[in-house]
C-alpha cells in the first residue's frame, strides 16, 4: 500500500511530537556555538522532505538568503529521480549521497576501485562506475561527518530471516557512531552531543529467529544481574517473563532489545552515554498479507560523549548504562494508533501538514 506522506496523520505524529521537540533541544545546546557553523543534519527525507520543511519552518535549519541552500542538511536516497527533486529542495546536489545507505557507508576500495576516481568513470564498466560513485559518497559523507542530528529513517527490517544476524544496515549504524565519535567541526571542536531518531520496520514473522533469541538472552541477563532493571521491566510489563513479552507484544520487546543493545554498543565500544526520550509504534498495514500487519518503530535518543573515555580507568561504567537502559523501560512506548483516534488530533496534524507542503511549494517555486 502507497503511502501518502503529506496527509498520514501516523508518521506526521512522530515528526512533530517526537523529533521536532527534541530538534529544538538539540538546537538549543549548540547555541554557544559559531555562527559559522549551523546545525548539522542528516536525514532520510523522502522525494516530500516533510522533516526538513517541518524543520525549517521552525527555525532549525538555516537557509541561505545569497544562495538558497538550506544550509548543513545532507541527505541520502538511492532513487536517481528523487535524488534530484531533494537536491533541488534543499538546494545543492552536493549535500546528498545517491546510492544505497549500507554500500557508501561501508564501502571498501577492492581491486576495481583502488587508485581510481569517480571522474575517470568513462573509462570503465558499468559495474565498476557504480563502485566509484559508492566510493565518492563514502568519501564525501564521512567528511561531513560529525552531525548534530542524525535522523536513520531507513526501511527494513533490521534483522531479515536468512541473513547474518549483525546485518548491513546494523554496521552502519555502528560505523557512524564512530564517525561521530573521530570527526570534528571546522573550528576543530569535537561533538559533545548529538541526537538519533532511529527507525526500524517490526514483524516478528520478517526478524531472523536466531536474532529474537540472542535479543532475550541479553534482556535476561541484565535482569538476573541488576535488580533496577528488573523492578523496571516488572512494573512496565506486570510480570518478569522476557520470552512472555517477546511472544505476546513483539513490538514493544523488539524495541526495548534493539534500543538496548544499540546503547550497550555506543557506551562501552564509542564512549557515548545514551538518554532515551521518546518511542513510538504504530501499525501498517501489509500489502503482501493483509491479516498480519507489521509496525513501524521510531525511537529519539540523546547521545553524550564521556569525557576521558579509553583515558581512565573509572569510566564507563555498569552504573551509565544500567541507568540509560531503566530509563528506556520507564520512558515506555507511545503507540501512535491509540493518539491519533481522536478527531482534533488528526485535524491538527492534517493542518500542520498542509502547512509544510505550502512552504515547500514557495521554496520550490511551484
Amino acid at each position: 500500500m502507497h503511502i501518502n506522506y503529506e496527509t498520514d496523520p501516523l508518521k506526521h505524529y512522530v515528526r512533530k511530537h517526537g523529533w521536532l521537540t527534541a530538534a529544538r533541544q538539540q538546537k538549543q545546546s549548540i547555541k554557544n556555538r559559531s555562527k559559522n557553523i549551523p546545525l548539522r543534519y542528516f536525514t532520510f527525507c523522502a522525494a516530500e522532505a516533510i522533516d526538513v520543511f517541518m524543520l525549517e519552518r521552525e527555525g532549525i535549519l538555516e537557509r541561505s538568503e545569497d544562495t538558497g541552500r538550506l544550509e548543513g542538511v545532507y541527505f541520502c536516497e538511492s532513487d536517481p529521480d528523487k535524488f534530484g527533486i531533494i537536491a533541488d529542495l534543499i538546494g545543492s546536489p552536493e549535500q546528498g549521497f545517491q546510492g544505497e545507505f549500507e554500500k557508501i557507508v561501508l564501502f571498501e576500495d577492492d581491486d576495481d576501485t583502488k587508485e581510481k576516481t569517480f571522474e575517470d568513470e568513462e573509462f570503465h564498466s558499468a559495474e565498476i562506475r557504480k563502485k566509484l560513485r559508492h566510493k565518492d559518497a563514502h568519501q564525501r559523507l564521512r567528511e561531513a561527518f560529525p552531525f548534530d542530528i542524525i535522523n536513520l529513517d531507513v526501511c527494513g527490517v533490521m534483522f531479515p530471516p536468512r541473513k547474518v544476524i549483525m546485518t548491513q544496515l546494523l554496521k552502519s549504524i555502528f560505523q557512524i557512531l564512530e564517525w561521530q565519535t573521530k570527526s570534528k567541526f571546522p573550528n576543530d571542536l569535537e561533538c559533545n552531543q548529538f541526537t538519533l531518531f532511529l527507525t526500524s520496520h517490526v514483524s516478528q514473522e520478517r526478524t531472523n529467529q536466531a536474532a529474537i533469541q540472542q535479543l532475550e538472552d541479553l534482556i535476561i541477563d541484565n535482569m538476573r544481574t541488576n535488580v533496577h532493571f528488573q523492578s523496571a521491566f516488572v512494573k512496565q510489563y506486570g510480570h518478569d517473563q522476557v520470552k512472555k513479552l517477546a511472544n505476546e507484544n513483539f513490538g514493544e520487546f523488539f524495541s526495548l532489545a534493539l534500543l538496548k543493545f544499540i546503547i550497550r554498543v555506543a557506551l562501552y565500544d564509542r564512549g557515548w552515554e545514551v538518554i532515551p526520550s521518546s518511542t513510538y509504534l504504530f501499525h501498517r498495514d501489509n500489502k503482501w498479507d493483509k491479516n498480519n500487519p507489521y509496525q513501524i518503530m521510531h525511537a529519539v535518543s540523546v547521545y553524550k560523549r564521556i569525557q576521558g573515555f579509553r583515558e581512565r580507568v573509572d569510566v564507563p561504567n555498569t552504573s551509565q548504562y544500567i541507568r540509560s537502559v531503566t530509563q528506556l523501560i520507564n520512558n515506555g512506548v507511545e503507540w501512535v494508533d491509540n493518539v491519533i483516534k481522536s478527531p482534533d488530533i488528526r485535524r491538527l496534524l492534517k493542518e500542520d501538514l498542509r502547512q509544510i507542503v505550502a512552504l515547500r511549494k514557495v521554496r520550490s517555486g511551484i
